[in-house]
């Protein structure tokens, strides 16, 4: 089992990236490999709009610290986004890799609609923070579900509303939550 863990959140030891963790720490245990992308520590740019991932390639054009990453998307099978929500939307870091991920959408005029380009079967876990109570932004949620079930995932998401930062017992549900997820699906594997 294959895991890739994007971290969208600046601050190392935020709400977001401990519910992550809580995740991969789990499913670590339960003999998966594990490859964490702290965006906050990468060099990269994002989606300059060319689309030379739809005229003279299958992937994106750009050469930097997301391209392994994007490659990694490739073949995992379960892929962990995490982010913060500041201001209504995701952190600027998760914002700016999130729109490279256009390049995993086939528009094949042929079809009838956008179509993944990522195998089939993998599993998506979308996990948001935020300091506001649930019901501020689950527009957030619903957009960025319906953009990784364009890219073909099964999604599931995880949201930590009302917390501040600093201890576990904040986020105890959600850190719970994320272990019980990684049980369930690594064992369905």
């Amino acid at each position: 089992m294959k895991i890739v863990n994007i971290l969208g959140s600046p601050r190392k030891n935020g709400t977001s990236t401990r519910i992550a963790r809580a995740f991969t720490e789990t499913a670590a245990i339960r003999g998966a490999m594990v490859t964490d992308y702290h965006l906050n520590d990468m060099q990269y740019r994002g989606c300059q709009a060319c689309e030379g991932c739809h005229t003279r390639s299958d992937h994106c054009v750009l050469k930097d610290e997301l391209t392994p990453l994007l490659a990694d998307i490739q073949t995992a099978d379960i892929v962990v986004f995490s982010t913060p929500i500041y201001f209504g939307d995701t952190s600027g870091q998760f914002k700016c890799f999130f729109d490279r991920t256009w390049s995993l959408v086939s528009t094949d005029v042929r079809e009838e609609e956008n179509s993944s380009r990522l195998p089939p079967g993998k599993t998506a876990l979308l996990i948001l923070s935020q300091v506001d109570t649930a019901e501020a932004h689950l527009d957030v949620r619903e957009r960025y579900t319906m953009h990784l079930e364009l890219l073909g995932f099964d999604v599931r998401a995880i949201t930590a509303a009302g917390h501040r930062l600093q201890s576990d017992a904040d986020v105890s549900p959600s850190l719970y939550s994320a272990a019980e997820l990684a049980r369930e699906l690594l064992q369905d594997r």
